[in-house]
């Protein structure tokens, strides 16, 4: 009985740590610029993006202007010749997105936030958050693509971001797919999915 005390104290104890700490680096993350936000900036936005980011546009008096979605590409090696076969482009976000609007408690509303957030990162002009922004939908990209060409070798991925501006106010009778499109590709990327359970709960 002793034991089984000292345990639930241990776990109530653990479980307080981990709160604390998860706050205390959330309204680090939060706060105005300041020295000890600068110095710790790597780690903190490696912990907070990109699961505890929030869209703050939600709250803003501005509707939201453009929707981004992947498009993806591959090459895919013929098993007989050794030959490589390229694809046409094939968008991967709007699968997730009818997914979820079928479930709103569903794994694509991760999905469907960490690829975001792996494009808008790409898209960035720093350097640092362009490469991982790329490594990211390198990876969500290659996870999403797997299961659809089951059996085939997936060599090579090609990603790109296309982000769909929707037509402004004076228009806005206008449907969001007549807005302007812009493009933004990766090169040619070695083909890296990811090796979990949840990905193979993708729609196909």
């Amino acid at each position: 009985m002793k034991v089984k005390r000292i345990a639930l104290l241990l776990w109530i104890l653990l479980l307080a740590g981990s709160l604390i700490l998860h706050f205390s680096v959330a309204s680090l993350y939060l706060s105005p610029d300041n020295p000890v936000k600068t110095k710790a900036w790597d780690f903190l936005h490696d912990y907070m993006d990109p699961w505890f980011t929030q869209n703050w546009k939600l709250f803003a008096p501005n509707p939201v202007s453009q929707h981004q979605s992947l498009w993806v590409k591959m090459k895919v090696e013929n098993p007989q010749t050794g030959g490589l076969t390229e694809t046409d482009w094939k968008d991967i976000t709007q699968p997730l997105v009818l997914k979820h609007q079928e479930s709103r408690i569903s794994s694509e509303a991760r999905v469907l936030r960490y690829m975001e957030s792996g494009s808008q990162s790409f898209l960035d002009e720093e350097a640092d958050r362009k490469k991982r922004g790329k490594w990211m939908i390198q990876r969500a990209a290659s996870t999403a693509v797997g299961p659809t060409f089951s059996g085939k070798r997936i060599r090579q991925i090609k990603v790109r971001v296309v982000s769909n501006t929707f037509p402004r106010f004076d228009q806005r009778h206008k449907p969001d797919d007549t807005g302007t499109l812009h493009f933004q590709e990766t090169d040619w990327m070695p083909y890296s999915p990811v090796d979990s359970a949840a990905a193979k709960e993708w729609p196909r």
